[in-house]
C-alpha cells in the first residue's frame, strides 16, 4: 500500500524544484489594484476598459478607491445607478498557450444586492481579438446577504484548447437581472433591479493550473467493506515536473483522518498521450462512513488547484438484494451525461425506482441519444428499478417554437393596440393553452412510442413546484398531457405534483405527488398522508373522503431533508431517518428522497460525488426492505419504537424524542440474540450478563439518533405493540372511570399467562391483576376500575403492565400504558413568575366545545389563603386568562403552586401544578 504512494509522492517538495524547467512561473497576472506606486494617477486600472451595450448606462462608472480593501490600501469599486456595470482587461495582455489549463480567480464585496449580482467571466479571443464562444466560462453570481458580510472568492477555469486561441479577456461584472436571468417572455419580460448599490473587486489572479481529475473505479465511489480504495489521478498539463502535491482525507465529522504530503512522481504515472499523465493511488483502510479526499497541488511552493473526491465506505459486503419498490430517488436534477452510473448506484442503495427528467427546459432524451436510454432503461429493468419519465417543462425543440409564436401573437396584438402585460412564468408548459397541437403533439407521441415498454409512470412537472396550485392554467395542461397519454396506452399512471401544505381541490389527478417540505415535522407526515387519502379505501382501488372527493390510491410522498449547513450533520440525518420510519408506518407505498449526491458540472463533465446521506438512505432501505409496518410499541416514556416484520424477523426502529443529547439506559426483553445497527450499517451485538439471560432482558443504551434492532422477538415484540386502554384520555371527575385492557395473541400457538397493572401513586385499580389463555390470534379484553385522588394533577400517566407469559418458552416483561387525566371540554395553561417579593400566576383557560361552560378557576400556594376565580358563560372556542398575587415572602425558591379549575355544577376537576420561574 505504501509503496504505491512512493511512486506517487517523493519525500520532499523541495525536490521537485530542483526538477522544474528554467524560469517556471505559473502565475501569469496579478492585479491587486495598487498602481499608484506604478504611477497611474487615473481612477481606472491599466487596460481596463468599461463595456457599453444595453442595459449597460454610461453614467454608471467604476472607479480605484481606498474604502474598501482586501489588501494593500486600493480596490476596484463600482457604483450603480440602475442598469449593469462590465469592465474588460482589454485583449492581447495575457497571451495563452494552446492545450494550457487556466484558473482565474479573485475576490469580491458587496453591499447587500436584492436583485444585482457580481460575477467574474472569462474567455479566449484570437489574434484579431475576436471571441472564441466556446471558451466562455463565468463563476458563480454573489451578492451579500448581510452588510457584515467577508470577501467572496469567485473562480473559472478555461482552457486553450482552440488553435485559434490568442489571448485571454477577463470581465468584471455586476449585473441586473436583466443580463442573468432567464428571459421567459422575451423582451416582454420585466425585471426588477438595484437602483443603488456597490460591489468591490480586488486580488485578481491569472494562473496556469493543471488539470487535475481524481475518480475511482467503482461506480458513485461507492466501496464495500473489504474492497481496496483504490483511486486514478489524472493530469493534464505542458510540463508536471515542478508540481507537488499534499492528500488529506476528512471524515464526516471534518475530522482528519489521513494526510500525505510530496512531490508529484511524475515518471512513475502512465503516459496517455501529450501532456497528460495518469496514476494510481491506494487509500489506506478507512473504518465504514463517508469520507472528503482532496489533492491540493503546488508549484514552488504556490498553490496552482486542487481537485476534490467524495467517497463511501460501507459496512458490509453483502451482495444486492432485490429493490423494494416502495423507495425511490429524484435525479430529475441529475443530467443525461449522469445517468450511466445510475443502475449500478441505486442497485447497491437498495431503492426500487427512480425519477429521471426525460423533458427539462436543456434537455431531451430523444434529441441528446436515444439509443443510450434505452440501454439505461434496460440495465435498470434488469436490476428491477421503475424509472419514472418526468416531463419536467417542455423541451428546447418545443420551447422555442412556441415562444417564437407567442411572440409573433404578441406583435400582432401590439400593432393592433391590444397586447395586454404579460408576467414571468415558472414554467413554459402555459403555452401549450394557446399553441398548435402540431407543434408539441408528435414529440410527445414519439418519445411514449419508442420507450413505452420500459416505462409505465410518468410524471408532470417537478416534485416540489407549486405551479398547479398558483397557476390555475396548469391544471388544464395536465388535462390536455393526460389525454395524449390516455390516447396512446390504457389508465396512464401520469402524477401531478402537490405541495403538502395545500389542499387538493377538484378532480384529482392518477397520480399524486404529494412533495413535504422539510419544514413539516416528521410526525405530521401521516397526517398529511390521511388528510389527502381522505378516509378508507373503496373497492375500486380509490379513496373516497367524508366530503365526496376522490382521491387517487397511487399516492406517492417525497420527502426532503433538512439543510445540513443550517441544521447541522446530526440532526439532518436523525430528521431524515425519522422522516421515512413515520413515512413507512403510516402505510405509504411510495417514498421518494432526493438522490443523496451532489452533482455539479465542470466544464463538459458532470461531477457526482456521494453524500452521507447515501449511507443513512441504504441502512434504512436495505434494513426495512420488505418489511411490514406491525405497530408503535410501549417500551418506556419518552421512547418511540416501531415494530416491523421482515419474513418473521423482527425489525424495531427506535430512538428518544426527549434528548437532545445524552444517552439513556434501557432494560427491554428483545430476545435470545438482539443485535444493534446505527444508521452507518455498522451492526453489533447486544450482549448481556448472566443475570440479564435470567431475567430475559437486554441493556439497551438510547439517545435522540435513531437506531435498528434486528433479529428481536418478533411474537414478543408484537404482544408488547397490541397492548393498550381502550380510551386513552380519562375525565378528571371525582368517581370511578372503566376502561377496558385489551391485548392479543401474535403467537402460532396458545399462550397462557397473567398481567398485573400497576397504578401511579394513590390511584386504585381494580382488579389489578388478570390471568388469561388465549389461541392464537385471539384478543384478550377486560374492564378495570380506575380511582384516583381528587387533588390528582392531571397530565399523561403510566399504568405499569407486568406480563408473565408461558408460551414456547417462558418471559417476563413490563408494557407502559400511557393515559392522560384531563377534561374534554377545557384547556389550561399556567405560568408563574416573580414580581419583586410577590409572586404573579397566570391561568390561561380555554373552552373547546361548542357551548358555553362554567368553572370556577383557583391557585393555592401552602400556607396562604386559597384564591378563586369564576370562569361563567365561557363561550365556544373562547379564551379567557385569571390572574393571581401572592405575596413572597415565604415562598421558598422552587416551591411549587397548585392550580386548577372546578366545575360549578358538578364534580370534574382539572389540577396541575406549576413551578416559579
Amino acid at each position: 500500500m505504501l509503496r504505491t504512494f512512493c511512486f506517487i509522492f517523493a519525500t520532499l517538495a523541495a525536490a521537485a524544484c530542483l526538477a522544474q524547467p528554467a524560469g517556471v512561473n505559473r502565475v501569469l497576472r496579478t492585479f491587486d489594484f495598487e498602481e499608484r506606486r506604478l504611477g497611474n494617477v487615473e481612477d481606472l486600472p491599466m487596460h481596463w476598459n468599461k463595456v457599453d451595450g444595453s442595459g449597460l448606462p454610461r453614467y454608471v462608472n467604476g472607479k480605484l478607491t481606498t474604502d474598501n480593501p482586501r489588501s494593500g490600501r486600493y480596490s476596484f469599486r463600482f457604483d450603480l445607478n440602475g442598469g449593469s456595470l462590465i469592465y474588460r482587461y482589454e485583449p492581447g495582455q495575457i497571451k495563452v498557450s494552446i492545450g494550457a489549463h487556466y484558473r482565474v480567480e479573485g475576490y469580491a464585496r458587496t453591499t447587500v444586492l436584492p436583485h444585482a449580482r457580481a460575477r467574474l467571466t472569462a474567455y479566449m479571443v484570437d489574434a484579431d481579438g475576436k471571441q472564441l464562444p466556446e471558451t466562455v466560462h463565468r463563476s458563480e453570481l454573489y451578492a451579500a446577504r448581510t452588510e457584515d458580510e467577508d470577501w467572496h472568492r469567485l473562480v473559472v477555469e478555461l482552457s486553450a484548447e482552440t488553435e485559434s486561441a490568442y489571448s485571454m479577456v477577463i470581465e468584471l461584472e455586476v449585473l441586473q437581472p436583466q443580463l442573468y436571468a432567464a428571459n421567459t417572455l422575451g423582451k416582454r419580460t420585466l425585471f426588477s433591479q438595484d437602483i443603488r448599490g456597490s460591489a468591490w473587486f480586488d486580488d485578481v489572479m491569472v494562473s496556469q493550473v493543471p488539470r487535475v481529475k481524481m475518480s475511482t473505479d467503482r461506480p458513485g465511489n461507492i466501496f464495500r467493506r473489504g474492497e481496496p480504495l483504490r483511486m486514478q489521478v489524472l493530469v493534464s498539463d505542458r510540463f508536471t515536473d515542478d508540481l507537488a502535491a499534499q492528500l488529506l482525507v476528512h471524515d464526516a465529522m471534518g475530522k482528519k483522518t489521513y494526510q500525505r504530503s510530496g512531490a508529484l512522481d511524475i515518471g512513475s504515472a502512465e503516459t496517455l498521450g501529450p501532456g497528460r499523465k495518469r496514476l494510481g493511488v491506494l487509500l489506506p483502510e478507512l473504518t465504514p462512513g463517508w469520507y472528503s479526499v482532496s489533492l491540493v497541488m503546488s508549484s514552488r511552493g504556490q498553490y496552482v488547484g486542487d481537485q476534490k473526491l467524495d467517497l463511501v465506505v460501507l459496512a458490509d459486503n453483502a451482495p444486492t438484494a432485490t429493490p423494494d419498490g416502495r423507495f425511490g430517488v429524484v435525479a430529475t436534477d441529475l443530467p443525461f451525461e449522469g445517468w450511466t452510473e445510475l443502475p449500478e448506484v441505486l442497485a447497491t442503495l437498495g431503492t426500487g425506482r427512480v425519477k429521471l427528467a426525460v423533458w427539462s427546459a436543456t434537455e431531451d432524451v430523444e434529441s441528446m441519444d436515444p439509443a443510450a436510454f434505452d440501454q439505461i432503461l434496460v440495465k435498470l429493468q434488469e436490476r428491477h428499478i421503475v424509472p419514472t419519465a418526468c416531463l419536467v417543462d417542455l423541451p428546447p425543440s418545443i420551447a422555442d417554437k412556441l415562444l417564437a409564436r407567442q411572440r409573433m401573437v404578441q406583435a400582432a396584438q401590439t400593432f393592433a393596440g391590444t397586447a395586454s402585460q404579460g408576467a414571468a412564468m415558472d414554467s413554459n408548459w402555459p403555452y401549450l393553452l394557446k399553441a398548435d397541437p402540431a407543434d408539441w403533439q408528435p414529440k410527445l407521441s414519439q418519445l411514449l412510442a419508442r420507450h413505452a415498454n420500459h416505462l409505465e409512470r410518468w410524471q408532470l412537472g417537478a416534485d416540489g413546484t407549486d405551479c398547479f396550485v398558483t397557476q390555475p392554467g396548469m391544471r388544464k395542461v395536465y388535462a390536455m398531457v393526460y389525454d395524449q397519454f390516455a390516447g396512446l396506452m390504457f389508465k396512464p399512471d401520469l402524477a401531478m405534483p402537490w405541495p403538502a401544505w395545500y389542499e387538493l381541490d377538484g378532480t384529482a389527478p392518477a397520480t399524486v405527488a404529494l412533495s413535504v417540505p422539510a419544514s413539516v415535522l416528521p410526525h405530521q407526515l401521516p397526517l398529511y398522508m390521511s388528510d389527502l387519502a381522505g378516509g378508507g379505501q373503496s373497492a375500486a382501488g380509490s379513496r373516497q373522503s367524508a366530503v365526496g372527493k376522490k382521491v387517487p390510491a397511487n399516492l406517492s410522498i417525497t420527502l426532503q431533508a433538512l439543510e445540513k449547513a443550517q441544521y447541522g450533520r446530526e440532526v439532518q440525518i436523525r430528521d431524515f431517518a425519522q422522516r421515512v420510519t413515520y413515512a413507512l408506518a403510516a402505510d405509504a407505498r411510495r417514498i421518494d428522497v432526493p438522490l443523496p449526491f451532489t452533482v455539479r458540472r465542470e466544464t463538459d463533465d458532470v461531477i457526482q460525488q456521494p453524500q452521507e446521506l447515501y449511507i443513512i438512505t441504504r441502512t434504512l432501505v436495505t434494513a426495512l426492505g420488505g418489511a411490514t409496518f406491525k405497530g408503535r410499541v410501549p417500551i418506556a416514556e419518552g421512547v418511540e419504537a416501531f415494530l416491523f416484520d421482515r419474513g418473521g424477523q423482527g425489525v424495531l426502529v427506535l430512538w428518544d424524542r426527549g434528548m437532545t443529547s445524552g444517552i439513556k439506559q434501557l432494560a427491554v426483553n428483545l430476545g435470545e440474540r438482539p443485535m444493534r445497527m446505527d444508521l452507518w450499517g455498522n451492526v453489533t451485538p447486544l450482549l448481556g450478563t448472566d443475570q440479564d439471560k435470567t431475567s430475559g432482558k437486554t441493556q439497551l443504551s438510547l439517545g435522540s439518533m435513531p437506531v435498528l434492532l434486528l433479529d428481536i422477538d418478533a411474537q414478543i415484540a408484537q404482544l408488547r405493540a397490541s397492548v393498550a386502554i381502550d380510551q386513552p384520555l380519562i375525565e378528571s371527575s371525582f368517581q370511578a372511570h372503566t376502561r377496558k385492557l385489551r391485548f392479543s395473541n401474535p403467537y402460532k400457538t396458545s399462550i397462557s399467562g397473567s398481567v398485573r397493572l400497576k397504578a401511579p401513586p394513590g390511584w386504585t385499580l381494580n382488579p389489578p391483576t388478570h390471568t388469561f389463555s388465549l389461541n392464537p390470534g385471539e384478543t384478550f379484553e377486560h374492564e378495570v376500575s380506575i380511582e384516583f385522588p381528587y387533588n390528582s394533577p392531571g397530565g399523561a400517566k403510566i399504568l405499569d403492565a407486568q406480563f408473565t407469559v408461558q408460551a414456547d418458552r417462558n418471559s417476563s416483561f413490563n408494557v407502559p400504558i400511557t393515559v392522560n387525566l384531563g377534561l374534554s371540554d377545557v384547556g389550561m395553561q399556567t405560568l408563574a413568575l416573580r414580581d419583586g417579593e410577590d409572586v404573579i400566576v397566570q391561568q390561561v383557560i380555554q373552552n373547546y366545545v361548542d357551548r358555553p361552560i362554567d368553572y370556577s378557576a383557583f391557585a393555592i400556594v401552602s400556607g396562604q389563603a386559597r384564591q378563586e376565580r369564576l370562569v361563567t358563560n365561557l363561550g365556544a372556542g373562547r379564551t379567557t386568562i385569571k390572574r393571581y398575587r401572592f405575596p413572597g415572602s415565604a415562598i421558598a425558591p422552587g416551591t411549587k403552586i397548585r392550580v386548577g379549575v372546578k366545575e360549578l355544577n358538578g364534580t370534574r376537576i382539572l389540577n396541575d401544578e406549576v413551578e416559579i420561574q
